[in-house]
């Protein structure tokens, strides 16, 4: 309880038999492992060499339970087998390196942890010697009135606590942490410290080595002078050199600083020793500029990313804590002028926002990049960029801010000389592959980065639709012909043309698509995937409709493969098969719903409904969020009967939210945290779902629908082409207004001929669906 916990862990005294009079809990939360959830215990004045770490738990689980811990950095995973009961104690040990001086004991939560254990202590000591028997207490000191917050208005993260020192000397801390949504090369941490005694004080600047993966530091200096600490870092393989450099301040002023000895895992650290006097507060701030040899904002020839990341932290410093602090708040501002809410629901609203603030987060105008499964917050799936973006993260962003969520279709742009070379790759003269094939999982050279033995890389190849979808989704939001003309086309006419050579013609008639994996990911080698195919139809016949606005040539084989490939209906059970000789198994996750939305393939009601049904009493409930996002927004769409829509949209986020911050979980037993792509899906539900929106080149279409359990849902900055406006779907009514643009044509009702045309400052009002049946007593 004396160390560093953060990640959702906390001290508990529920349970007796403590030897520190407090234990570490939440490690697991409701069966849901906490990932990244820890505690960091620094251990000072150690001997070099090879010693013991051992953990006091306790493990009531009725299993074995598994966590990670060691040294400086260095974790394995430990198996701690169950003690009989919570308030039972068992000690375990492992082996370990201890360097000269200081070392880091940690304890934390890794992707595939079990974590359902309380931890009371660790120790380590030199191998031969008796386990020591002092707690920490006795040379860290104590904390008191700890307290955080998340300030989503702005993205600060504030801290504080009480300290008291082993010799009785208590400080008061207010930390404050901010990515800065002005300057994305910008960092700052600033304390705010009010010492209750008089002496010297050291403040310990560092740059922390312990999550460094996959890359090597380099260079780090210290200029005592100006209080600067710098440092490099490059990634293995060489492909990308970062810069670090931070400037400390204590009261708005430099002070002298001298280098800190420091484990050898990649960290640097500067220090410096101050008066202070009891009652006097202090500023102390960190100013980091952070750049890199890829970044795509920036001129690469201007500066090296050390130089490039010295000048933002030195200007930060220069203009003061407060204007930095200040620039961020007015850009988050700007960004909080479109919001999701739930009139009369804080806390529904608080999940929504939250959910878009951790997608924003992740993401910025202006960026050539685009976003994994975890975002910027966890190296989960390895940072890589899946579907998850095009697919989930990236409509939600759309609706809204499409200038940054044009960044994710820059991505693929750019990359796509990549994807041709991976379609050539696959080229034979027995079977001449076109066009371009884009990667499972690409990350800095568009090649496909999908790790062996895993197989989707050769068969998920509904990837190329998804890309082609948002790639058209952005011209249709934006009505940009010239970004459709010199960015898009390029992109879609690989992709039809992928798609015209990959589908095989069938001796019965029309086209199949063979050897692939859908959505689905617990089946592979599968035959004409009806959502991979579904895909393919629309991405040929996108490229077509392109082709027809930009005055290009399209290929006649696009039009004759998307109209002879196989969408095929199990007429006995009014279904369609997920797969050629599907049966009925267990599917993982949304494969067969996403023909409603977003493919959009026409379809009567009876089957739709049909489908929604079928495929959700076999889904895997250990699967992740989506499923229920799309469920949620296709039932509205059918205006499905009784409670369905409400315990879709329920499922989609309780499962998975975790406290205090609203963060995501990949499934209901962790997985990938903070799951953007849930985020992403959930977000959909409101932007498209509960209103019925849907994009179109010439016009939009709103369809509202509610459940009763809902008082409404209020959408402000919404943009199309041009335009920017309201939505406000209330239980009787639905309201469009147009805040700005030219008149706005919208169609009321999915499907329908009722376009009408709304004027700037004038509203729109449509009767709002509601669920037939008795939808008022939604039981969980």
């Amino acid at each position: 309880m004396y160390g560093q916990i953060s990640g959702g862990a906390f001290v508990e005294r529920s349970h007796p038999g403590s030897v520190a009079d407090g234990y570490l809990a939440g490690l697991n939360n409701g069966g849901n492992p906490t990932v990244g959830g820890a505690g960091v215990v620094p251990i000072r004045d150690a001997p070099a060499g090879k010693a013991t770490l051992a953990v006091r738990y306790a493990n009531g689980s009725g299993g074995p339970q598994t966590i990670h811990l060691g040294v400086n950095g260095t974790l394995q995973q430990l198996t701690l087998p169950d003690t009989g009961g919570w308030d039972d104690w068992a000690t375990l040990t492992m082996p370990v390196t201890l360097n000269a001086g200081t070392n880091t004991l940690k304890i934390t939560v890794a992707e595939g942890d079990t974590a359902r254990v309380n931890v009371d202590y660790l120790t380590v000591y030199p191998d031969g010697a008796q386990p020591p028997t002092d707690i920490a207490s006795a040379t860290v000191g104590t904390t008191s009135k700890y307290r955080q917050s998340l300030d989503l208005r702005t993205g600060v993260l504030s801290t504080s606590f009480d300290w008291t020192s082993p010799a009785g000397d208590t400080t008061s801390f207010d930390y404050e942490v901010s990515a800065n949504r002005a300057d994305g090369h910008l960092g700052t941490v600033s304390v705010r410290a009010v010492p209750h005694w008089s002496g010297t004080a050291t403040v310990v600047d560092q740059f922390d080595g312990q999550g460094l993966k996959y890359a090597s530091t380099r260079n780090a200096r210290v200029d005592g002078r100006t209080a600067t600490l710098s440092q490099t870092v490059v990634s293995d393989g060489n492909l990308v050199t970062a810069g670090l450099n931070s400037v400390l301040r204590v009261n708005n002023r430099a002070v002298p600083t001298k280098a800190m000895a420091v484990p050898d895992d990649g960290t640097a650290g500067q220090s410096a020793t101050i008066p202070v006097r009891a009652g006097q507060p202090l500023r102390i701030t960190k100013y980091v500029g952070a750049a890199s040899s890829v970044d795509t904002d920036r001129s690469l020839r201007s500066a090296t990313p050390q130089q490039a990341a010295a000048k933002t932290a030195a200007r930060a410093s220069a203009d003061g804590y407060r204007q930095a602090l200040a620039r961020n708040n007015k850009a988050w501002s700007r960004l909080w002028q479109s919001n999701i809410s739930i009139p009369g629901d804080t806390a529904m609203t608080a999940q929504i926002r939250a959910s878009m603030f951790y997608l924003l987060a992740s993401t910025r105008a202006g960026v050539d990049w685009s976003i994994s499964p975890a975002g910027l917050s966890s190296d989960g799936y390895g940072g890589h960029v899946f579907w998850d973006t095009e697919t989930w993260m990236y409509p939600a962003l759309l609706a809204q801010y499409p200038d940054i969520a044009r960044g994710a279709n820059t991505y693929r742009q750019k990359l796509l000389p990549a994807a041709r070379a991976a379609a050539k790759e696959l080229s034979t003269p027995a079977r001449p592959i076109k066009g371009a094939k884009f990667p499972w999982q690409s990350a800095l050279t568009g090649k496909e980065e999908t790790p062996p033995p895993w197989n989707e890389g050769n068969t998920e190849l509904h990837i190329n639709s998804d890309i082609a979808l948002a790639q058209w989704q952005y011209y249709q939001a934006s009505g940009d012909e010239q970004w459709l003309r010199d960015k898009a086309w390029p992109v879609l006419k690989d992709i039809a043309d992928y798609w015209a050579t990959r589908a095989e013609p069938d001796p019965a008639g029309g086209y199949d698509i063979n050897d692939v994996m859908g959505p689905d990911e617990y089946h592979d080698h599968v035959d004409n995937s009806v959502t991979t195919n579904a895909g393919a139809q629309a991405s040929l016949r996108i490229a077509v409709s392109a082709a027809r606005i930009l005055g290009q040539p399209a290929e006649p084989e696009w039009s004759k493969v998307a109209d002879g490939l196989k969408i095929p209906v199990d007429t006995a059970l009014n279904i369609h098969p997920e797969f050629e000789g599907y049966n009925g198994q267990t599917v993982k996750q949304a494969d067969v719903t996403l023909l409603q939305y977003p493919w959009a393939v026409p379809m009567p009601a009876g089957l739709a409904q049909n489908d929604l049904d079928y495929y959700q009493a076999r889904t895997d409930p250990n699967g992740p969020s989506m499923t229920d996002a799309i469920a949620t927004i296709a039932s509205a769409a059918l205006g499905s009967p009784d409670c369905q829509t409400y315990h879709y949209m329920r499922n989609s986020v309780d499962p998975y939210q975790a406290a205090p911050f609203n963060q995501w979980y990949e499934t209901r037993n962790g997985g990938a945290f903070n799951f953007t792509t849930g985020q992403g899906g959930y977000l959909q539900e409101f932007l498209y779902g509960f209103t019925g929106m849907r994009w179109g080149t010439d016009t939009i279409t709103i369809d509202p629908f509610l459940p009763p359990q809902l008082p409404g849902v209020d959408i402000t900055g919404v943009k199309w082409q041009g335009r920017t406006f309201d939505l406000s779907v209330g239980q009787q009514t639905t309201k469009l207004t147009l805040r700005s643009g030219p008149p706005l044509p919208v169609r009321v009702g999915l499907g329908s001929d009722d376009v009408r045309k709304v004027k700037p400052g004038t509203a729109l009002k449509v009767p709002t669906r509601h669920p037939a049946g008795d939808a008022t007593n939604c039981k969980p």
